[in-house]
């Protein structure tokens, strides 16, 4: 009898040691629905050049077991505007414990602060204190945003004052998805940089806002969400005016739900599947005709 007790308490003790190694275990999962050690990687850095490759390389360097995903490397040329709209499109699709690591920078040098910003759903963004993370900040909330100074991350005695994404923000971003503290990178700040844009709106009936992207067929992806449309008295079948720039630049066109409500070469808005207001040539491209870039001031109204 007293064996049998003996052994029953056993038991009882064992299946309680094993509830309790479960039950920590699952308290160290990641929240659910998140994603370990998986960054992300976006620049105007191009394809012909190695530069896309080091930037690879300085994340693997700093964790070897890391999984790479890739927005673009094609951002135009030094555009932060449009850098940060495509960041903050694509990176609304990712999982919390997504690490993000971008690099547009045109004016690089050493007096400019790297950041490490954690946003209100758990993702972690690497990069320029340049506005770069602009969309990123008014889309998905921020939690929290440090300068980095700890250059222990980086592993190199010296860092370059370019391509600052080889030098500080791959290893850096490699070093956050294996589950390093973001508060290891360096203090605490509150006056992150933002672009100054022209916030979508209606003005004297007329719908205003930023070319925020230029996609690869040369359409004009605006600022401008289809509830603002909504709420403006645009048609479909409407003439409409639109002016770019301060207003010296005008063409003619009209509202319409897709491309080929217009003949072959003429100019049409509609909203998009993006949920955005865009500008576009059927059958052509928008940038040729005129070059308007992104971050250029847009208004669109009847006539």
């Amino acid at each position: 009898m007293k064996k049998h007790i003996i052994l029953i308490m056993t038991v009882l003790a064992i299946s309680a040691a094993l509830s309790a190694i479960a039950a920590a275990v699952a308290d160290s999962d990641p929240a659910e629905g998140s994603v370990e050690n998986l960054v992300v990687l976006i620049s105007d850095f191009g394809t012909s050049d190695f530069y896309v490759g080091a930037f690879e390389g300085s994340v693997y360097s700093a964790n070897p077991n890391v999984r790479i995903s890739t927005i673009t490397h094609e951002v135009a040329t030094f555009n932060v505007a449009e850098g940060s709209y495509l960041l903050g499109m694509a990176a609304m699709e990712y999982p919390p414990g997504t690490v993000f690591a971008a690099d547009i920078d045109p004016g690089a040098g050493a007096d400019e602060r790297s950041i490490v910003l954690l946003t209100n759903d758990g993702k972690l963004f690497i990069g320029p204190d340049n506005g770069l993370f602009t969309d990123v900040m008014n889309e998905l909330g921020v939690a929290s945003v440090r300068e980095i100074t700890n250059k222990s991350l980086t592993g190199r005695e010296s860092t370059s004052a370019t391509f600052k994404g080889i030098g500080i923000y791959g290893p850096v971003a490699g070093h956050l998805a294996a589950g390093v503290d973001p508060a290891l990178v360096g203090p605490e700040i509150s006056d992150p940089v933002k672009i100054d844009l022209a916030e979508a709106n209606i003005e004297d009936g007329a719908l205003v806002g930023t070319v925020a992207h230029v996609d690869h067929w040369g359409n004009l992806v605006t600022n401008i969400p289809q509830e603002l449309v909504d709420e403006s008295t645009l048609l479909p079948g409407d003439s409409i005016e639109i002016a770019f720039g301060d207003e010296t630049v005008k063409v003619e066109g009209t509202f319409g739900t897709t491309y080929d409500d217009v003949p072959e070469g003429e100019w049409v808005a509609f909203v998009s599947s993006l949920g955005r207001l865009e500008i576009a040539i059927n059958m052509s491209s928008a940038f040729d005709a005129l070059g308007i870039e992104a971050g250029t001031v847009v208004r669109v109204g009847s006539i």
